[in-house]
């Protein structure tokens, strides 16, 4: 898990404060890595279930990620991050979170776009903004953004709601904000990232043509992709 990620979980626990259980897939901490990986403590004083495929550190129970095993509507919320890529059915995986959501509950997830192969072989996918869109099409209300150069951004993270609640589009528009503000603050630190990756991509930040940025996707804004505040409009 990038920190960056982190950072993504952390506002999105302090501002949709997601329900519990909560069941994380994909919890096993990478020796080395379990100061990054151990979301637990950014959500205190709730129940955290941590699932995967295999025992070890951060690992409470052992569940496919395609085929869990909790009863239907008995989970608050699922965190999926950096998990679908390496499913062969990631819609499986997404229509079981949404069995086992509360109609209160939340799905978070994190997918990678510019990213070396990694888990290899296992590595399938590669989603973007829209296409996690889609994949998340069940959830009435979600907010879906990228970081990163805008025609090739580092990953793409959703937060979606699996029953419709008048209250969802303020928590929508505070959590895009807070995104904003958040990413905007270490924007140098962008900067060193895209030279680290690829030569090429810092040409293209330096041409204007891979501008640096959060942006969020939504098929009712014009063009689909947008960078600038939403207005406070109703339900999403």
């Amino acid at each position: 898990m990038r920190k960056a990620i982190a950072t993504s979980v952390r506002v999105f626990s302090e501002v949709f404060q997601p329900p519990s259980p909560i069941v994380e897939i994909g919890s096993l901490y990478l020796p080395g890595y379990e100061w990054l990986s151990d979301l637990r403590p950014l959500f205190p004083g709730r129940e955290y279930i941590g699932c995967d495929l295999r025992s070890g550190l951060g690992v409470d129970r052992i569940e496919d990620a395609q085929n869990l095993s909790f009863a239907d509507s008995s989970i608050g919320t699922v965190l999926m991050f950096e998990i679908l890529e390496h499913l062969p059915d990631p819609h499986a995986a997404v229509a079981e979170a949404w069995r086992v959501l509360r109609d209160d509950g939340y799905l978070a997830v994190s997918v990678p776009f510019n990213y070396r192969l990694h888990g290899f072989p296992t590595d399938y996918w590669r989603f973007t903004a829209s296409g996690v869109h889609q994949l998340l099409s069940a959830f009435p209300q979600k907010t879906v953004f990228s970081l990163g150069p805008r025609v090739k951004p580092s990953f793409i993270f959703a937060v979606a709601r699996k029953g419709a609640t008048e209250g969802f589009a303020a928590s929508q528009i505070q959590f895009e904000a807070a995104i904003r503000d958040t990413f905007r603050r270490s924007h140098q630190r962008g900067l060193v990232s895209a030279f680290k990756e690829r030569s090429r991509d810092l040409l293209g930040l330096l041409l204007g043509r891979a501008h640096l940025s959060t942006t969020f996707y939504d098929p009712s804004q014009p063009g689909g992709y947008f960078d600038k505040p939403r207005a406070p409009t109703g339900k999403h």
